[in-house]
């Protein structure tokens, strides 16, 4: 029995999943915080798949790809029960990853066929890179890729508030799409989004009207950015990434702390800013009350103390 479980909201504790969850329990990207772990007690294993949080992110692998790997070394020798699978799959967001992510999972035994690698180290170099690694965007099999996820890509602007239903309907509608895919019947969604530039200098504040605009902000030579992608009413919902650690003019960490700050949210608060070396966002499920301005303010002051502390780092191309 593999059953999947959907509860949009903060991420847990390592300490709070192990009290509050049953045994074998499996938490996918980002439902609980921290670095990937395996705990086996005496009435089964707990597994957290992650890679935001203490990892070095471009050199971790993502999410779906950890999963491929643990089915294929023998994950389902140890969650099992009376000779079956038995897994319950918990997640709080209905991305690429968590999409393939969970069909993986759900679908062990199609764990090492040729279109799921080949699926699944595409979205390990993109979620992993920020979706910034370099891939030829227009070929036939990215716009494959593209139609897999476009039904994420498509619900993206509504995530803030977002029901578990609506949730779990985008994650069926992409397992269905990538059913699709593995068989070689894929159909192909061209390269469609576009952004605005709002500010920034070395960086770029952009409101973007597609998941893709990103594809077209790497191909203008942005290294950094900060994307407003939805307004719902008072509250912004924003990305912010570099391209890599290498990017070190652009602290992604200091300017998520600073975003708190500026936003008063404590330490202690659940909804928080959040995110790993290289890319973050805004609180999740419920976005920020910063406006643009408010960002582009925090943000310049973060990136120029990070420049002047580092003299003669060269800034990116913009």
């Amino acid at each position: 029995m593999i059953e999947l479980h959907v509860r949009p909201g903060p991420a847990l504790s390592r300490a709070d999943f192990l009290a509050t969850h049953p045994a074998f329990s499996i938490a996918l990207d980002g439902y609980v915080h921290g670095e990937p772990f395996l705990v086996v007690r005496e009435d089964g294993p707990f597994r957290n798949f992650n890679h935001h949080e203490a990892v070095d992110r471009s050199c971790t692998i993502a999410t779906c790809e950890q999963s491929r790997r643990a089915v294929l070394l023998g994950l389902y020798d140890l969650f099992r029960s009376g000779g079956k699978r038995r897994a319950l799959l918990w997640v709080n967001d209905c991305d690429q990853d968590v999409c393939l992510s969970t069909w993986i999972l759900l679908n062990p035994d199609r764990a090492a066929e040729p279109l799921v690698r080949k699926l699944t180290q595409i979205e390990d170099l993109l979620d992993s890179s920020s979706g910034t690694f370099p891939l030829p965007h227009e070929r036939d099999l990215m716009g494959e890729v593209r139609w897999v996820f476009d039904p994420y890509a498509r619900a993206r602007p509504r995530l803030t508030g977002m029901s578990a239903a609506d949730m779990r309907q985008v994650i069926g509608d992409v397992h269905l799409r990538i059913d699709q895919f593995v068989i070689g019947r894929a159909q192909q969604v061209p390269l469609d989004g576009n952004y605005v530039r709002l500010g920034g200098d070395d960086w770029w504040l952009v409101e973007v009207d597609r998941l893709q605009a990103r594809e077209r902000m790497i191909a203008a030579g942005c290294r950094a950015a900060v994307e407003l992608s939805a307004r719902t009413g008072d509250r912004y919902v924003y990305s912010l990434w570099r391209r890599s650690e290498y990017i070190t003019w652009f602290p992604v960490r200091e300017i998520l702390d600073a975003l708190n700050a500026a936003e008063g949210i404590s330490e202690d608060e659940p909804h928080r800013w959040g995110g790993a070396d290289n890319v973050g966002g805004s609180p999740r499920g419920v976005g920020s009350r910063l406006t643009p301005v408010d960002v582009e303010r925090v943000v310049d002051r973060v990136v120029e103390q990070a420049l002047a502390r580092a003299g003669n780092i060269e800034r990116g191309r913009t």
